[in-house]
């Protein structure tokens, strides 16, 4: 651990990144690219067997038609009849040819057309002549490659040489037969096959697969290309040696012998594998470089900020207790700048305290001497108020002026209730009494043109309201509502518990109202934290309620039905009520 402590910061950051980032991820991707090739070459391998098993099902599906067609054929009694007979001269043959036999081939054409592409018949019958689908079984024949070399020969696939238009010549796959007729001559059927279909699945898997469909002799009669080959007419053409895959048809078929073959094209494969190494790497490096990225930045970071910690730490000592003033972060090494700025700061208050001690400490004698004449100021001022309000109260009753001695008497005890400080909640009957009281004295300044009235319930009596609140709320309505009206302003006052135990004081006007933008903003302007410019004792109420009961509270506005504007608070009910 000693040479762990010993080595320099960046040194270890250094093993660390080498150790712990560049060693797991080359380890890591060693791993995984080897696993990812083993599991593309596994998985490619499936791919071929399942699709040389596809190629397989397609061309014995293909094979089945045609031997499905020679069956019927065989069975067709009909056709055994008319192969059968001797006919006195060949236009009697033809005419028995055109009008049933070739009707017949059509027929059975037609509904195997997609396997198929022609059904002929050869007989040893004397009396039939060459032409059409018929043909006589003459010494040519017998030589040719389909031909069967015993008779009656069962169902077998044969391969023989086919001329076709724009080309030297295709292998022609064909299914020969004997069909079983009890007539005295021999009769052999010969099913041409459909080769485009097959060389159509061969050509198909020519990407991933070479599939070659190879005869009893050994020769490839479909492979890759083999419809452009020149080879393929001189049946020269094998598969591979050694392939990768081989399936061979059923003993029992009529593909006895045959097989499908396929060697595995390996390049496509090879090259996603060349892909996926490439990527690897590539995210490999872009990782490694990004964690070499980080690591300087973060051994920056540490370094930086401790050097310049040490550099302070040396100042220090020579009596200079300047703070790092540059931004030194929430980790380690920032709490420890913090807690090294903190430290300076007291040892600078601490050698401060030694010289200015007896300084301060006259000062703060000096402020409790004005602190004290201030607040006998402030009880000589309320007090020769009182007595001047108390004496011209016996002035107006001596020389009978008892509306103004109402006023005076109304304005003494406001002027009392607004210098005690002794409780900031009363309950709702008080706060409606110190209203009633201001309602006198502003309908002193609007004579009859002011009138008002309360609506409060004995349940709404009881509650507790911050003080002032409801007065703030009135003298508003006086202030914004009664006076812009022409005739007699009225102001409502009332107040009721809700179901749900909250209490509701509703102030109303017959005013002019407010427009409907300026009380959509007037509202959010007291629900602001931001002072307002106008309307600064609606604000000032909220945030009083606000901090008594919270966000529960809510002062809204809004305007009369008839006219004028309603100024609602709507205070929950707490657990002490």
């Amino acid at each position: 651990m000693q040479r762990i402590n010993d080595l320099p910061i960046r040194s270890k950051f250094i093993l660390l990144y080498l150790l712990g980032v560049l060693l797991p991820i080359a380890i890591l991707l060693s791993y995984v690219l080897t696993n990812v090739a083993a599991e593309m070459r596994a998985r490619e391998a499936l791919n071929a067997r399942l699709s040389l098993g596809r190629v397989y099902d397609a061309l014995n599906q293909h094979f089945s038609g045609a031997v499905s067609l020679g069956n019927a054929v065989s069975a067709d009694t009909e056709l055994e009849r008319l192969l059968a007979l001797s006919y006195e001269s060949p236009a009697v043959y033809y005419g028995t040819y055109y009008m049933d036999i070739r009707r017949t081939l059509n027929r059975y054409s037609l509904a195997y057309a997609q396997q198929v592409t022609g059904i002929a018949l050869y007989t040893e019958n004397p009396t039939i002549a060459n032409g059409g689908s018929v043909q006589q079984i003459t010494p040519q024949v017998r030589e040719q490659e389909w031909f069967p070399a015993v008779l009656p020969a069962e169902a077998r696939m044969r391969v023989y040489l086919r001329q076709q238009v724009g080309q030297t010549g295709i292998l022609q796959l064909c299914l020969t037969r004997s069909l079983h007729m009890d007539g005295p001559y021999s009769v052999v059927l010969r099913i041409d096959l459909n080769m485009e279909p097959v060389n159509r699945l061969v050509a198909d898997e020519n990407t991933f697969l070479s599939v070659y469909l190879v005869a009893p002799d050994g020769t490839a009669v479909c492979y890759p290309g083999s419809m452009q080959d020149s080879h393929i007419t001189d049946r020269s053409v094998r598969p591979p040696a050694t392939v990768d895959l081989m399936v061979a048809f059923g003993e029992r078929t009529a593909m006895q012998g045959w097989q499908l073959t396929a060697d595995i094209n390996d390049e496509p494969m090879n090259q996603n594998i060349r892909e996926a190494i490439w990527i690897g790497l590539l995210l490999g490096a872009l990782c490694s470089v990004f964690a070499a990225f980080m690591a300087l930045v973060f051994s920056h970071s540490i370094l930086d900020r401790s050097r310049r910690l040490l550099r302070h730490m040396d100042t220090m000592t020579a009596e200079n207790f300047c703070p790092i003033t540059r931004e030194y972060g929430r980790d380690e090494i920032g709490e420890l700048t913090a807690h090294f700025n903190a430290m300076g700061s007291r040892l600078k208050q601490l050698i401060n305290d030694l010289y200015v001690l007896r300084l301060q400490k006259k000062s703060m004698e000096l402020e409790n001497v004005r602190a004290e004449l201030k607040y006998l100021q402030a009880q000589v001022d309320p007090h020769f108020l009182f007595n001047t309000l108390n004496a011209l109260l016996v002035l107006s009753v001596r020389n009978g002026h008892q509306e103004e001695a109402e006023i005076i008497r109304a304005l003494s005890k406001i002027l009392r209730r607004m210098l005690d400080t002794t409780s900031d909640v009363v309950p709702l009957s008080t706060e409606m009494a110190f209203v009633h009281m201001v309602l006198k004295l502003e309908r002193f300044r609007f004579g009859d043109k002011l009138q008002y009235a309360f609506d409060v319930s004995e349940a709404a009596s009881a509650r507790t309201v911050p003080v002032m609140s409801v007065q703030g709320l009135v003298e508003n309505a006086c202030k914004h509502g009664v006076q812009g009206v022409n005739g007699q302003g009225l102001i409502r006052v009332e107040a009721r518990v809700e179901a749900d135990g909250a209490l509701v004081v509703e102030v109303s006007d017959n005013g002019v109202g407010i427009e409907p933008s300026r009380l959509i903003a007037l509202q959010k302007q007291i629900e602001s934290p931001q002072d307002m410019a106008d309307s600064i004792g609606l604000q000032n109420i909220y945030r009083r309620l606000s901090l008594h009961y919270g966000h529960a509270v809510s002062l809204t506005l809004r305007n009369a039905e008839g006219r004028g504007t309603v100024v609602m608070i709507r205070i929950p009910q707490t657990t002490e009520e």
